[in-house]
């Protein structure tokens, strides 16, 4: 019975053992050249220090070629054992490498002299050589797989000419990427023997075991891994797809430019906007030949700033196609400065976006035209209300007051009564035409605002207006006063009108009461003219600042019906707003807001 760790090994499993045989560095052969994989230092030099020993006891050579502290490690292992140090080379792998490397690649010519020349100088002793390398190991730690294996093969090419066993390693850590696997197993392929990880290469039979059972759940694991890959790539494809159809729907080109390089690739859509067939080429240069003479400046400006680091771009541009069509093409997209300094995007014709603009601008030209037209044409008809109506209303006024002055003693009753209605209804209308042109003027009117200090302004419309004069002693003025942002004109106009509404619509037999004042909210300014008058009912409210907006009866109060939609006007076209609040039979307060003049604030 053999028996390993008091664990009986029976027929079943001794066949299960033949399966995985541990293979021993010891049991090589002279022209092997194998390779040692680890997961700790300890590990690796137990196997180098057997590997070397053997050769040692058995008067062969030894060279080794690792870092220092791999070499202070077996020489210290070596003096524990009592080995003899005879025929024993020790060399720095970073020197060595140093000496046949060019431009991080392994040169031939140089590596025969190099380390093909102490080979030969070492097997002309004599005797048989064994060599332990760790050039391939920090070859592949500097991330240059791809020379570690160059130097595998140049070794290989080395030993057809030379007996001797070489022992290479590698830690198993820098391998864990599944990006490693084809260069494992290249590693592998480069050598006649693999010796697998102190993970495996335990001392027991049944931890062997037990490792390949673990392999072997992994390699399942890998396997479903691979299927659920599998999925994904079919609903990566699926998507994809999705996203080929929605690209052909929206009718985008698709491109990717390299800043460095100026290599440019293409979709047939793309071609097609620039007028070329699929199989034509697209370069940079036949771009900047197919755009506009006059937007190619632009291209080329934008191409400037996308290399100098602008990441995302958008521009439309007219292009010229190899087809000799006049076409718009939008691109946009994106620029990645990551290291590899490109930039994708996509086209589209807008051409016919581009001609429906157009129509519409020239649409619009032709309307604004027209509504030019119509504005020169009331302008014509406020001149012949501002002269040729008035002339006659002045004239109707001023024969009506002479037949009064000269013929009044003479006429009837009746016939007087006449003449004072021509009068009055000469003077309404010729004040009905004013008001109208006033708010014209207003309405269109261009306006400059300027630094309006209030207290003087309605300080002098209060004593040199005639119409405020016999009340004057009936208006409160609450200063100081702000100074507000506006045109002395309109500002003017709106006080005026306001107070004299709040004189004017007072209950028969009292006495007006105003009082202006104001309030400031941050940079707004909010002036208040209130009154104790007849008010305002609820169901007159909306027809307040509505032009021709009368709500009492001329018999009552006199008036046009237009003074507050005059302040409205004004007030908006300063910037403000305008508004009321009133009970009937308790008056009214009236406001409007201003911006503050900026040294007020």
């Amino acid at each position: 019975m053999n028996t390993t760790n008091d664990f009986e090994l029976d027929a079943p499993l001794s066949s299960a053992l033949d399966l995985a045989p541990r293979l021993r560095s010891t049991e090589l052969g002279k022209c092997d050249h194998f390779v040692q994989f680890y997961e700790e230092d300890d590990f690796l030099i137990d196997s180098v220090a057997v590997f070397i020993e053997a050769g040692l006891r058995a008067d062969e050579c030894v060279i080794v070629i690792a870092t220092p502290a791999h070499r202070a490690a077996l020489s210290r292992r070596l003096r524990r054992d009592g080995v003899p140090i005879v025929n024993f080379i020790a060399l720095d792998a970073s020197d060595m490498l140093a000496r046949f490397m060019v431009n991080g690649w392994p040169n031939e010519a140089f590596f025969r002299d190099v380390i093909g020349g102490l080979v030969t100088q070492t097997l002309q002793r004599g005797h048989g050589l064994r060599a332990f390398g760790e050039m391939v190991t920090l070859l592949w730690a500097e991330g240059n797989g791809k020379a570690a294996i160059r130097l595998e093969k140049l070794w290989n090419q080395l030993s057809r000419s030379h007996t001797f066993a070489l022992f290479c390693a590698y830690p198993m850590g820098g391998f864990r990427s599944s990006a490693n696997a084809e260069s494992f197993l290249h590693i592998c392929h480069e050598h006649t023997h693999v010796l697998p990880a102190e993970s495996y290469s335990s001392k027991t039979a049944a931890e062997r075991l037990r490792s390949i059972s673990v392999l072997q759940q992994k390699a399942g694991s890998l396997d479903a891994e691979i299927e659920t890959r599998k999925q994904a790539e079919v609903h990566a494809h699926a998507e994809h797809s999705k996203a080929d159809t929605a690209v052909a729907i929206a009718g985008l080109g698709l491109w990717e430019m390299d800043l460095v390089t100026d290599a440019l690739s293409a979709s047939d859509r793309c071609k097609l906007h620039f007028g070329l067939k699929p199989q034509e080429t697209l370069t940079i240069n036949r771009v900047l030949e197919l755009v506009h003479p006059e937007d190619r400046p632009m291209l080329e400006s934008l191409l400037t700033q996308l290399r100098n680091g602008q990441s995302d771009y958008n521009l439309d541009c007219r292009v010229i196609g190899a087809d000799g069509q006049l076409r718009w093409i939008t691109a946009m997209g994106r620029c990645f400065h990551n290291g590899s300094h490109h930039m994708s995007g996509v086209t589209m014709d807008i051409t016919e976006r581009k001609r429906s603009s157009e129509i519409l601008e020239q649409t619009v030209a032709e309307r604004t035209a027209r509504l030019q037209e119509i504005i020169e044409e009331l302008e014509g008809f406020s001149y012949v209300m501002s002269h040729d109506m008035r002339s006659p209303l002045r004239a109707m006024h001023g024969y009506a007051r002479a037949l009064l002055d000269d013929y009044g003693t003479k006429l009837e009753p009746m016939g007087v009564s006449y003449l004072q209605r021509i009068q009055r209804a000469s003077q309404r209308l010729d004040l009905f035409i004013r008001d109208v042109l006033a708010y014209s003027k207003i309405a269109k009117g261009e306006i400059e605002l300027r630094p309006i200090p209030l207290g003087p302004l309605i300080t002098d419309i209060l004593d040199q207006r005639p119409e405020f004069l016999q009340q004057r002693n009936c208006i409160t003025v609450d200063h100081p006063l702000p100074t507000v942002l506006a045109h002395e004109a309109y500002l003017t106009q709106c006080i005026t009108n306001l107070v004299g509404n709040a004189l004017k619509f007072i209950a028969p037999g009292a006495s007006p009461r105003v009082r202006i004042w104001s309030e400031t909210a941050g940079d707004n300014v909010r002036v208040w003219v209130s009154d104790n008058g007849i008010g305002i009912h609820p169901e007159h409210c909306a027809r307040i600042f509505q032009i021709f907006g009368r709500i009492h009866p001329e018999r009552l109060y006199d008036g046009t019906g237009i003074g507050l939609a005059i302040v409205k006007k004004a007030v908006t076209r300063m910037g403000g707003q305008a508004g009321f609040q009133s009970k009937p039979g308790h008056g009214s307060d009236f406001w409007f807001n201003l911006a503050a003049a900026p040294h007020a604030r």
